[in-house]
């Protein structure tokens, strides 16, 4: 049965929360016990990122802190850890802390990006996972690659009558969770790489203007799982041997054609 992660609509969408919130809910939501409690130490959350911890002022332990601060604020937590007192002390993150989390948060049906757990292993050790490959890795991290894959799951279709697709402009995906057209290009490039999404690209349609000039409308991505699970007649999570994540492509295609 694989284990995963769950990200929040909310959070996947809350572009306030910055560009690491998705990162941040992962390791959450990895880490909580069977009490929905999570004890940890933002310098540990920096390692397990794959971070070198940097205790200065705007660096990834502040970025980190800013973020825990901001979950507990809109209710994700049910006590609150003595964040202002890290704060103070120049955020001591050795300290370790004690959280629970709000599980009814968890309690939307179909609100949710599923992240499984080798797909987030793979993402957060992504540098050496690529590191044979021509892809450009300047500048990306592990944070905008999660927060970008939590989207595209949580806009999945996953109604067996529909293609089990999502199409999105980078337009659009850009304006929804805050991360440039450029950055989701290189995204997409590694997790088709990393074979966790499948994109394809809609041909541009042409179109007559009314001076009798002929312009292009770029149509959407197609993005579908490169693998699905589903749960069998007792309940437990398999995965699905007969999808075929082209055969959605095409689907999604032939709508869209109006074919």
């Amino acid at each position: 049965m694989p284990n995963y992660v769950k990200i929040p609509r909310e959070i996947i969408y809350n572009k306030d929360l910055s560009d690491k919130r998705a990162i941040i809910f992962s390791y959450l939501c990895a880490r909580r016990s069977l009490d929905d409690t999570v004890a940890f130490s933002i310098t540990e959350l920096c390692h397990w990122s794959y971070l070198k911890p940097n205790y200065r002022d705007g660096k990834i332990n502040q970025k980190y802190y800013e973020v825990l601060e901001a979950l507990s604020y809109s209710g994700y937590f049910v006590n609150f850890p003595d964040f202002e007192k890290l704060k103070i002390e120049k955020k001591n993150s050795n300290e370790y802390q004690l959280i629970k989390i709000d599980i009814s948060k968890f309690d939307v049906p179909e609100k949710f990006g599923i992240i499984y757990f080798d797909e987030l292993d793979k993402i957060l050790d992504f540098k050496r996972e690529l590191k044979d490959s021509d892809i450009d890795l300047a500048r990306m991290s592990s944070s905008y690659i999660l927060l970008l894959l939590s989207y595209l799951r949580v806009n999945m279709n996953r109604n067996e009558d529909k293609p089990l697709c999502c199409y999105r402009h980078y337009k659009k995906i850009s304006d929804d969770i805050g991360l440039s057209e450029r950055y989701i290009g290189r995204i997409i490039e590694i997790l088709e790489v990393l074979k966790i999404i499948k994109c394809v690209e809609v041909k541009r349609s042409r179109y007559e203007k009314d001076d009798g000039s002929y312009g292009f409308i770029t149509g959407p991505k197609i993005f579908t799982d490169y693998r699905r699970f589903v749960k069998d007649e007792n309940g437990n999570i398999r995965l699905d041997e007969k999808y075929d994540h082209m055969l959605e492509i095409t689907k999604q295609l032939e709508i869209l054609n109006g074919v």
